[in-house]
Formats: structure tokens, C-alpha cells, sequence
């Protein structure tokens, strides 16, 4: 998770002060049939139900906790953290018996995952995930501060290259055992590693969108192993989206004019009908930014000031798919996307004092 900062006007016209919020700094929005995402070269899927039952897949961890909830499957007894204590639901798992798929032609590992919510807060968040290939099924210690498994480094970890997390909606399929997501892990980071060797998933829910009513758990498809048929693919995304840019003051008139530079490396958040941050992205070099594959919708872009100074905010310019400024003016609201981009939005900062 990274500290972002939400803007509340103060009484001088167009300065707005920080406030301080946890959220995560990538999102994988899994919230819609057929989403997919993907973080730190893992393919993140919503699916529909599956087949289950014996022989169809192996469950290998069971998690359940109020709030936030997190384990790892192993033989080893006692169990560390939230993991179901029966051998059915949490015991040790072979990287054989672990489903190569293959993928535009690059093979991955496939984990299935079934979530439990109560349908009144259908919403959970994967926070974190990381996968350990050990010589025997019984490991134990995991350390939260290093990140290791009896002091095993992972070979996959989903903030590896920035913080993520998975947002998942438990009421596109309700119900326990049908499945809800597919995880796929490259099978590069598994390299050099026999058939034999054990695979260790730790994974921690609820730190964003929390747990609150049954189960969580990992299973993989066909007990013993398979050369298995990827699930089917989403379908496609939809072609809208929305671009902008972010610039600086470069004229000392606080006003949005051909003068001002592009801003790079600035957050700039996309959020939807209902107040939630959707998706998180950084302007380039030039400042530009854009929010690709949207469904059909109104939506709201905002910028988060950068924090190494006291920032102002100049009133935004819509684009191509109309809106108006917030109140704050640090975003664009009710923009609209359709079937083809919405551009030319331009988001203003520029340092107070200056």
C-alpha cells in the first residue's frame, strides 16, 4: 500500500490542502465478467463457475477470518495463521501437480480461487500473494517483515514490482466451491525446479475491501497434474478510454494555457459512479496519461498532488467526452465513455508561493 493524498478545498479559490488515505497503488479490478488484469507478469482473471468436486480440483488452503485473513498451505502442524486445520482443505502441494497452461504462447502455472462474501458486501481484496518452491511439504515460519517462508525467498511475489492488489466481487458467482478467479503465474519462475518440489502459496485478504462471511480457498485443477486447456479467454475489453494530460505552472498566471509543462511522474486516479478509485496510473515524461479498456460509463479523473511541495490547483479543461470540474478541481467528473476514447483532459498544478 502507498499514502496517497485527497484534496479538501480551503476558503482561497483553488487551493486545496492534503488529507491522508491508504490505498493501493495499482489495482487489478476483477469486478466485472470477464475482467482480467495483470500484475508483476501474473494474469489475473474473473471467471464463471467451474466444475468441482473430486478429482476435478484440489484444494490445497482454506482461509477464513473476519476483516483481514491470510496463510499458506503445508503439512506442517500446527498451523501458523488463518488456515482451516483439517489436512482435506490445507496440506502440502507438488509443483506436478500444479497445471501448465499456455497463453499467446508463454506457459503459466494455474491456481483457482473460490471467495465467500455476504451478498450486502460482496466486495474482497487480494493484498498479497507470493509463492515459495521448497524439498519437503512441511515448511513453517512465515516472517510478514522479510517475506519468507522458513527463510525462503519467493519466486513470485504480486508486489514485486510495486504494491497491487486484486479487487474481486463475490456476487458474480455467489455460492461456495464454484470458483471465482484464475491465477496464472509464469512458469519462468519455476525454472530449474523438479517436479517434485513443493509449492508454498501465502496469500492475504482483506486489507483493502475486508473479509466478512466464510471461506476463502486455493485449488488447482486435476488431481495429479495436467497439460490443461487454458480457461476460456474474457472477452474482449471494450475500446473506450480516457486521455489527458497533467501539467505545471510554467507561467505564474495559475491558469492552464500552451505555456504550461507536462508534469511526469504524477498520480492520476479513475474513479467510478460510486466514489471508488477504479484504477491508479503515473503521467509520463511529458505528463500525459490515459485509462484504457473502460465498459461504457461516467466516470471521474482526479490528480494527487506530489508531496515534496505545497500544491495549488488550476481549473481543469474537459476533453472529448465532456464532464466538468470538480469542486475541489482536482478532477474531471462525469466524464463519458463510449465505444472510442474520450480525450484531450487537462489536469493543472502548480506550487504554491510561485
Amino acid at each position: 500500500m502507498t499514502t496517497q493524498y485527497r484534496k479538501r478545498p480551503s476558503t482561497r479559490l483553488g487551493l486545496d490542502f492534503l488529507e491522508r488515505r491508504e490505498v493501493p497503488a495499482a489495482l487489478v479490478d476483477l469486478t466485472s465478467r470477464g475482467a482480467s488484469g495483470s500484475a508483476n507478469g501474473a494474469i489475473f482473471r474473473q471467471t464463471d463457475a467451474q466444475p468441482t468436486g473430486s478429482g476435478v480440483i484440489h484444494s490445497f488452503v482454506r482461509l477464513q477470518a473476519d476483516g483481514s485473513e491470510q496463510g499458506y498451505n503445508t503439512d506442517a502442524r500446527p498451523l501458523q495463521l488463518d488456515e482451516n486445520k483439517s489436512p482435506t482443505f490445507t496440506r502440502s502441494l507438488t509443483l506436478g501437480e500444479v497445471p501448465v497452461v499456455n497463453v499467446q504462447g508463454t506457459a503459466y502455472r494455474e491456481f483457482l480461487l473460490d471467495i465467500n462474501q455476504k451478498s450486502s458486501s460482496p466486495l474482497l481484496s487480494l493484498d498479497e500473494l507470493r509463492v515459495f518452491v521448497g524439498s519437503t511439504g512441511n515448511l513453517a515460519g512465515y516472517d510478514a517483515n522479510a517475506k519468507t517462508l522458513a527463510g525462503l525467498r519467493p519466486v513470485f511475489d504480486l508486489d514485486g514490482t510495486g504494491d497491487a492488489t486484486v479487487k474481486m466481487d463475490y456476487r458474480l458467482n455467489p455460492g461456495s466451491g464454484g470458483g471465482d478467479a484464475v491465477v496464472l503465474i509464469p512458469d519462468s519462475a519455476f525454472a530449474g525446479r523438479p517436479a517434485s518440489s513443493f509449492v508454498y502459496l501465502y496469500s492475504k485478504f482483506g486489507s483493502t475491501f475486508g473479509a466478512n462471511s466464510g471461506f476463502e480457498e486455493w485449488a488447482v485443477r486435476g488431481v495429479g497434474g495436467c497439460t490443461c486447456t487454458p480457461p476460456s479467454a474474457p472477452p474482449p475489453q471494450p475500446g473506450g478510454g480516457i486521455s489527458g494530460t497533467v501539467v505545471i505552472d510554467s507561467t505564474g498566471d495559475h491558469v492552464i494555457n500552451a505555456g504550461d509543462a507536462g508534469f511526469g511522474g504524477v498520480e492520476v486516479d479513475l474513479v467510478d459512479a460510486t466514489g471508488a478509485v477504479i484504477g491508479s496510473t503515473h503521467t509520463a515524461s511529458d505528463g500525459t496519461f490515459s485509462f484504457n479498456g473502460l465498459s461504457p460509463a461516467a466516470y471521474t479523473v482526479q490528480v494527487v498532488a506530489p508531496t515534496n511541495e505545497v500544491y495549488g490547483v488550476m481549473y481543469p479543461t474537459t476533453g472529448t467526452g465532456g464532464g466538468s470540474a470538480t469542486v475541489s478541481w482536482t478532477g474531471i467528473s462525469g466524464i463519458t465513455v463510449g465505444s472510442s476514447a474520450s480525450s484531450g483532459y487537462v489536469l493543472g498544478l502548480y506550487v504554491e508561493g510561485q
